[in-house]
Formats: C-alpha cells, sequence, structure tokens
C-alpha cells in the first residue's frame, strides 16, 4: 500500500519543511514525494533537516501545478489542521485506512499534505 502514496507539497515556503517532511516520509516507508511550485527548492537547508533522506530530495518531483502533481490519481485526500466548511467528505484516519483497505482496485492515489494558497 506504502508504494501507493504520494505526499505532494504545494508552494511551500521553507526549505527546511521539506527536508523535515522527506525524513518522517522515510521514517514511514514512504518514498514519493512532489513538490508544487516550491518557493526554494533545492536548498542546503532542505538537505540538512532532511537527515538521512536525502535520496527522497534528490528524487523529488517538481511540477508546477497542483494538478500536475495529481495527474492519474484516483483518490486524493487533503489534510488541513483547521475546521472547514467545505461540502466534502470528511474521514479521520481510521476510517481512511478503512478506504484504501477496500480500494484494492486502483493503482495509484496521492495524499496531499500542507496545500497552501499563495496571497
Amino acid at each position: 500500500m506504502l508504494q501507493n502514496i504520494r505526499i505532494v507539497l504545494v508552494n511551500t515556503t521553507h526549505p527546511g519543511n521539506i527536508g523535515a517532511v522527506a525524513r518522517a516520509m522515510k521514517n514511514m516507508g514512504l518514498a514519493e514525494l512532489c513538490l508544487v511550485e516550491p518557493k526554494m527548492f533545492p536548498h542546503e537547508d532542505a538537505d540538512a533537516r532532511a537527515s538521512g533522506a536525502t535520496d527522497l530530495l534528490e528524487n523529488a518531483l517538481v511540477v508546477g501545478s497542483l494538478d500536475e502533481a495529481l495527474e492519474g490519481c484516483h483518490l486524493v485526500v487533503g489534510t488541513s489542521a483547521r475546521s472547514r466548511n467545505i461540502p466534502w467528505p470528511l474521514l479521520n484516519p481510521r476510517e481512511l485506512g478503512v478506504l484504501l483497505q477496500g480500494l484494492e482496485l486502483i493503482r495509484r492515489w496521492r495524499l496531499c499534505l500542507a496545500v497552501k494558497t499563495v496571497a
């Protein structure tokens, strides 16, 4: 299942955050990182914070739009630390796990983290 997860970061402003995500991904067994219009990448701060996960940074896909990052996906899951009044289905992590177990026929899905709007 882990090979079907792509972490997508959008408009990341601090390169250290990219490195921190790469390190967390490596610790969890995830390998596919996609960056949509990062402000500063590659960058030494990303490498420093990756701490053993620079291979994920070296292999990261950098694209110009969220549409490109999500190309070919069948399911997109977004996360937010804020409550939203969006009419999309809301799932907690346990419910998502059950949903993903039932989607064995889907070859690829995407998990989007840290989606930000540029002002």
